[in-house]
């Protein structure tokens, strides 16, 4: 968060030099909101010529305005490339602003509601009963977490909840188990990280999910968290910390895994005789600076060729899912997520690795089966119901067994945990 003299001086210290605009490496976009809409006013330049405006009085506050700064999928290229050349840092107001939006009731969007709602009424925004937490772990060697577990494994809710998403918490669970590690989850007592909130501004209730998480992890002792979701991994390292005291280490399962391999927990004993590329979710690299542990794990798989795609790393184009945009821009965030296939399969890659990230997971289906239309028909007609129920009930459940007949782009998506725990012993 950040104060008013650190607004002021991001704000009004933007030259409108550009570096916004591109992947300077390359010379590619880099800013999926201002490729696709085109105006000023969707990348970070003109958002922060906004701000500025709104802070001297020379704007005011209306929808149109909350408009341009939830059309952006909070990706990060904008704050690295700023940050190389300037200094600054427009994310975090650009996060700013969708909090302010909020306290003033413009928002977040009336297709974020539902997920908040859900939130405040069960502690996930999934409208689902939190006995649904442990459906993932049927047929898996998996225990409660207790006061005498070392490691916690948090699985977050788009895991638990979302069918597509869970083999990514199976292939963790497998994997903690092949390290002969004392490990637990906590199921049905589980409390979402805070991500949604944290995504469209709803400042209270990161603060409220944050400190229930805490107080009953401190109670716990764990001396580690391993989570499977990226979006939580970031929200438990970088925002917790502002709301409540936590001194446990926080791992993602894809670096977490090349330290159980390094120190010999973990053995690779199979082969994976492919030559793929790797795709870095924002929330784990550009947030998170974790890009070469994910790598180091595929290049120690035997057969494995390893490519990268035109932009990676900090200049890695985002899946699409980011800022909310899966749930109110469905068709926005597919066509980004096709762009992204289109440049993995460019590589030559029979396959595109994503490291343990749902939100990655599910925005790459939707695109790579082309189902965002259904999404958004369906959405359409079905205004009142819960927005994940949108996507899982109906996408996933009517709309993606006919439409994956035929794949758009060719390449298959692989879970990097899923392939590592099918090559370790």
């Amino acid at each position: 968060m950040l104060t008013e003299q650190q607004y002021r001086y991001t704000v009004t210290k933007c030259t409108k030099c550009g570096s916004c605009r591109l992947a300077y490496r390359q010379s590619l976009p880099s800013c999926p909101s201002g490729y696709k809409f085109g105006f000023d006013s969707y990348y970070s330049l003109g958002r922060m010529e906004i701000a500025r405006s709104i802070l001297e009085g020379e704007l005011q506050w209306t929808p149109k305005l909350a408009e341009r700064y939830y059309r952006c999928l909070l990706c990060g290229q904008c704050d690295a490339h700023c940050y190389n050349v300037m200094g600054l840092r427009p994310l975090e107001v650009l996060f700013e602003m969708r909090r302010e939006l909020v306290r003033r009731g413009l928002g977040p969007l009336p297709e974020h509601q539902p997920l908040i709602e859900s939130l405040k009424a069960n502690d996930n925004p999934h409208f689902r009963a939190n006995k649904d937490r442990t459906e993932w772990a049927k047929g898996i060697k998996a225990k409660k977490v207790d006061k005498q577990s070392d490691v916690l494994f948090f699985v977050g809710c788009a895991v638990a909840f979302d069918p597509t998403s869970q083999v990514l918490a199976r292939s963790t669970a497998n994997l903690l188990n092949k390290a002969g590690l004392n490990w637990g989850y906590f199921g049905e007592e589980e409390v979402c990280c805070g991500l949604p909130a944290f995504d469209v501004g709803v400042e209270d209730e990161v603060k409220r999910v944050t400190q229930k998480n805490v107080e009953k992890i401190k109670a716990l002792g764990v001396k580690t968290i391993v989570t499977d979701c990226t979006g939580c991994f970031n929200v438990i390292k970088k925002e917790w910390p502002k709301y409540a005291k936590l001194d446990i280490p926080v791992y993602h399962i894809s670096e977490y895994s090349w330290q159980l391999l390094n120190e010999g927990k973990l053995k690779i004993t199979g082969r994976y005789d492919k030559k793929v590329t790797f795709h870095d979710p924002c929330l784990l690299g550009r947030y998170n600076g974790v890009y070469e542990a994910p790598r180091q794990v595929l290049k120690a798989i035997p057969g494995l060729n390893l490519v990268e795609m035109q932009r990676s790393r900090e200049e890695a184009w985002c899946c699409g899912a980011g800022g909310g945009a899966l749930i109110s821009f469905p068709e926005w965030a597919a066509e980004t997520a096709t762009q992204r296939l289109e440049e993995a399969a460019n590589t030559g890659a029979d396959a595109m690795v994503v490291p343990s990230c749902p939100e990655c997971w599910l925005t790459f289906d939707i695109a790579l089966h082309g189902y965002a239309g259904a999404v958004k028909i369906f959405s359409n007609v079905w205004q009142k119901a819960p927005a994940t129920l949108k996507f899982l009930g109906v996408a996933q459940k009517l709309g993606a067994p006919f439409l994956k007949l035929r794949k758009k782009v060719d390449i298959d998506v692989v879970d990097s945990t899923k392939l590592l725990d099918s090559v370790t012993g």
